[in-house]
């Protein structure tokens, strides 16, 4: 090791702009600022903002309280229809769970091949060998 050598722990490289324009392009590029402002009917608010200016119980002329009754309104016929009237085919797996609630093949109970019901499991027979066998559950007459 030579004497003369300095340290360079805790120096910073030279800042290459086009590197640093590069950057802040990228992450830049997937902000958008809005100037209007829509309401998500869809979504449900936790708590109200007591800071927030919608919020204020104050005293409304009656345009500014009907608009409030119409917004009312719209989110309620919004979250009253579901996602069914918003997609033509469920959009998610969950979705598809109840999303066809008309059978394609109409079920007839007299044809086997449909309706084959199950009159006992193991699970329910040990469960009776269970309860049955409980003494406590036994009535004294």
């Amino acid at each position: 090791m030579g004497g003369d050598a300095k340290c360079t722990f805790g120096t910073r490289m030279a800042i290459d702009i086009h590197m640093l324009n590069e950057i802040i392009y990228r992450e830049v590029k997937h902000f958008r600022n809005y100037k209007i402002y829509r309401p998500n009917f869809g979504s449900i608010p936790v708590t109200g903002k007591f800071y927030a200016a919608h919020d204020q119980l104050k005293a409304e002329s009656e345009e500014q309280t009907k608009k409030v009754d119409d917004y009312y309104h719209n989110v309620a016929q919004t979250r009253a229809k579901g996602p069914q009237s918003k997609y033509p085919s469920p959009a998610t797996e969950n979705q598809e769970y109840g999303w066809y609630t008309t059978p394609l093949v109409k079920m007839n109970r007299s044809d086997k091949r449909f309706y084959q019901p199950k009159k006992e499991s193991e699970n329910t027979k040990i469960e009776i060998v269970i309860l049955m066998s409980n003494p406590k559950s036994k009535k004294s007459k």
